[in-house]
């Protein structure tokens, strides 16, 4: 009887931690903040590196320039885990073709 309720024990407390602790970073790579998670899919998302500086300067209201564009990489989640992609600009071509 010990065994069983030990065993019972055991595996409660695996599911208390794998759903209670693993649950927020579920949807997203171990160790990327919820704040630099963007998700696109439930299968992939986009991890923000670029600095966020604070207090944030205020745009100019005659403006209508872009702001800065945010930099970072991509992510999609395989049977093995989240695995990080790289996209490299491709090759121009001569001229005005590329």
């Amino acid at each position: 009887m010990k065994v069983i309720a030990a065993t019972l024990l055991i595996l409660s407390s695996l599911l208390i931690i794998h759903f209670a602790l693993g649950a927020p970073g579920a949807d997203r790579p171990v160790g990327v903040n919820a704040e630099n998670w963007i998700p696109v899919s439930d299968k992939m998302g986009f991890v923000v590196t670029t600095r966020r500086i604070f207090p944030m300067p205020m745009p100019d209201r005659q403006s209508l320039l872009l702001a800065a564009p945010a930099e970072g990489y991509f992510m999609v989640r395989t049977g093995n885990g989240w695995q990080r992609i790289i996209i490299q600009d491709p090759i121009k071509g001569p001229a005005a073709s590329g």
